[in-house]
């Protein structure tokens, strides 16, 4: 049997006796990896290499970040100062949430550091306020996914150079919006879904009955600002400069940095970049070409759009949409565009592509679903049977998110009546 189609199959026992047995995944994907590819020819060097050292920093230094804002109190306070504000309103924050996530994500730093700052943020404030958690931080990273594909966004640059050496420029605004419609529908969808319009927390908390913050607490605020500056304004990494924000709170004695330490979810990191690196492998052994060329050899005229995003949002779950689905089938799209000229436009093409596949990015295989389980982790303690249990919730939701665009492209609505391109 083909290492390929031998790949695929271990993902799938891979992940079923994660949920059968109760085990961290990571520490299981970790020695799967390892004999899987040692079988097919890798070297160690490449098997490690599928372990994301970048990811697992950036997670680290966030978690840690805001471990020390939670070990003062600063979340904490500030949540209530926030229920406050919003007063009876409480039903409009998950839609403030998804807004404010897009608008960040879009005026430059992308959905990955959009997405860590409010998943980790919308978090806190669903445990504070007794919202659903999962439902918060999912409103939160669908609004940095939604908002993405910005002309000013990293999507939105790397779909340019993408275009126009395949002779197609001018889309920038249809893109955006295609991606920030798809991400909002389902928003909605997930509003509805959650009854989080059901929301009624009583809110006895008035600003004049709430503690002013201390000096500790005015001083990480402070940091968490200018990190978020540094990291819209100056594209610095974000991971990397919650360290320096976080030593620089250490100096000033403004948090306890054993507690900040013990509030990192070790388990979820492992299980994060474990996963990680067991894709890696699958597609180094050509599991994940295989399906893509599976699916699009079934295409049609009529299903050519359809089949496309079908084929971004099965490849975004298991590899980069940035890093690998929008460089390998920008040119597919093109040949395809060509092939059924008049009948199949590239712009609708490519704005299928990346909605789908930020749709997918909710998938605890993708950096999104990474984030929101570390944040979750990071919140409170988990188990590890809890921890799969969100899993699964979380793979559910991707697959029915990608299923929603997949519709959306065979009715056409990505084409958006061709007004903005």
């Amino acid at each position: 049997m083909d290492f390929s189609v031998i790949s695929l199959i271990v993902l799938v026992v891979v992940v079923a006796i994660g949920f059968i047995k109760k085990v961290n995944l990571g520490f299981l994907s970790l020695g799967v990896a390892f004999i899987l590819g040692t079988c097919g020819g890798m070297s160690a060097k490449e098997i490690a290499g599928g372990f994301s050292a970048s990811m697992f920093v950036t997670l680290v230094g966030v978690t840690f970040l805001f471990g020390m804002a939670s070990a003062n109190g600063t979340l904490e306070l500030f949540s209530k100062k926030v229920v406050a504000l919003v007063g009876k309103n409480t039903v409009l924050i998950p839609v403030l949430m998804f807004f404010l996530s897009a608008f960040i994500s879009a005026i430059g730093p992308g959905h990955i550091a959009a997405g860590i700052l409010m998943t980790t943020f919308a978090m806190y404030l669903a445990f504070e306020m007794d919202i659903n958690p999962i439902a918060a931080a999912l409103f939160a990273k669908l609004g940095a996914n939604a908002g993405c594909a910005s002309p000013l966004s990293l999507t939105g640059v790397l779909a340019k150079s993408l275009g126009e050496p395949l002779g197609y420029s001018g889309f920038g605004l249809h893109l955006f919006l295609t991606t920030l419609i798809s991400g909002f529908i389902f928003t909605l969808i997930l509003y509805i879904g959650f009854k989080s319009y059901k929301v009624k927390a009583d809110n006895p908390l008035k600003l004049s009955e709430i503690p002013k913050f201390n000096k500790e607490q005015l001083c990480t605020i402070g940091a968490i600002i200018v990190m978020v500056i540094c990291c819209i304004g100056f594209q610095l990494d974000t991971g990397l400069f919650a360290f320096v924000a976080a030593s620089v709170l250490i100096l000033l004695g403004c948090a306890d940095e054993k507690k900040a330490i013990k509030s990192i979810p070790w388990g979820t990191l492992v299980f994060i970049c474990g996963v990680g690196a067991l894709i890696n492998v699958i597609k180094k052994l050509g599991g994940i070409d295989l399906i893509s060329n599976f699916l699009t050899s079934l295409m049609t005229e009529g299903t050519a759009t359809p089949i496309l995003a079908a084929t971004s949002g099965i490849l975004s779950w298991v590899s980069s949409t940035t890093g690998v689905v929008m460089p390998a089938l920008f040119p597919i799209a093109a040949d395809v565009a060509a092939e059924f000229a008049g009948s199949v436009n590239f712009v609708e093409l490519i704005s299928a592509i990346v909605a789908t596949s930020f749709a997918a990015a909710i998938s605890p295989l993708s950096t999104g679903g990474a984030i929101i389980m570390s944040s979750y982790s990071a919140a409170r303690e988990t188990s590890n049977e809890e921890m799969n249990k969100m899993f699964k919730q979380l793979f559910l939701l991707s697959v029915a998110n990608v299923a929603l665009n997949v519709l959306l492209s065979a009715l056409g609505v990505f084409n958006l009546f061709g007004l903005f391109y």
